[in-house]
């Protein structure tokens, strides 16, 4: 019978494992998969002169600048019609200040109109958020803000721009604006099973946005862009989840924490459930109307003590007194 050495079942048990190891297949990290870059030049066109960080008053006063400039064209072609060129400034005074009397909505905790809407996935209540609403030559523009710095973008089209395609034939419009996007799908779950549904697509920027096509036909018949600041929205996006969850506590621990309890077991007297009959705990017993407390006794003064008989207080028999008699205590 062979002995193995120490040194021959070093290299045995070093070989085993190079061959184990070999046998194993190679775990492969799959990289999220990045999303493409927007064109710079179709980005700007589309942030235009608004910039992240701006106040509710100076993006205020930015819309009114565009107003006023959907109307340039207008004032030359008229240039040499006084009458038609006045009516045309006062109509775009007239819009200009509409919108320079815009109202900011704050997300503060209070129900709003918002909550369901074309815009009650991008906003949470009660965590410093806030809103104003714009409108472009061919779609409505939702300016959202976080503690009053504006991040975020949102613009919805008009009917008329969508022409009646779908979402995927106007992604690939909105493609050929701003370049090949990401496709982002999710399985939705429903009676019928799952469906593996496009989402919405992505793109990145060069300057640190974020760009997404998402849809919103199935309710409000109309797609949306949304362009944002990423750090800052991505910080918010972690901030609704974890006020979603807090907002939707596990229904058993709610049903626990939020009855009343007397530190008893609810279910303790199931027997005496069952059997038709009761025992009663210390403490269990019903309080009578009728109890009456009696008063206590009136504790003798000190000089009715030092007026009391010694002799008599011995020599008398114990039993009740007589009308007249001097209070007796014994010593």
């Amino acid at each position: 019978m062979r002995t193995i050495g120490p040194g021959s079942l070093f290299v045995l048990l070093l070989a085993t494992a190079g061959v184990a190891s070999a046998a194993a297949p190679a775990k492969k990290k799959v990289a999220a998969a990045k999303a493409p870059m927007a064109s710079n030049d179709e980005v700007a066109k589309l942030k235009g002169d608004f910039k992240w960080g701006m106040s509710p008053d100076e993006v205020g006063a930015r819309m009114a600048e565009r107003v006023e400039a959907t109307f340039e064209e207008r004032l030359k072609k008229t240039i040499n019609d006084p009458t038609k060129q006045d009516r045309v400034r006062k109509e775009m005074m007239a819009e200009a200040e509409k919108v320079k009397k815009y109202s900011v909505v704050k997300f503060d905790g209070q129900k709003t109109g918002y909550d369901v809407s074309i815009i009650d996935q991008e906003f949470t209540q009660g965590v410093g958020e806030s809103m104003l609403v714009g409108k472009d030559a061919n779609a409505d523009r939702y300016f959202f803000f976080v503690n009053d710095r504006l991040y975020k973008m949102y613009i919805a089209f008009d009917k008329e721009m969508l022409q009646g395609k779908d979402f995927k034939q106007f992604g690939q419009m909105m493609q050929a604006r701003f370049g090949k996007a990401r496709e982002v799908y999710i399985d939705e779950r429903s009676k019928a099973g799952v469906t593996h549904k496009l989402d919405h697509y992505a793109w990145a920027t060069k300057g640190g946005d974020t760009l997404r096509l998402v849809d919103r036909s199935s309710f409000y018949d109309v797609y949306c862009l949304v362009i944002a600041d990423a750090a800052v929205a991505e910080r918010q996006a972690e901030i609704h989840r974890a006020h979603a969850k807090g907002e939707h506590p596990d229904t058993l621990v709610e049903s626990v924490t939020s009855s009343k309890s007397d530190g008893r077991d609810s279910n303790d007297n199931v027997v005496d459930r069952i059997t038709g009959t009761t025992v009663r705990r210390p403490g269990d017993e019903p309080v009578s109307p009728d109890i009456k407390v009696p008063s206590p006794v009136r504790a003798p003064t000190p000089e009715e003590v030092n007026r009391a008989d010694p002799a008599e207080a011995k020599s008398a028999p114990k039993g009740k007194s007589k009308p007249g008699d001097k209070p007796k205590v014994e010593l």
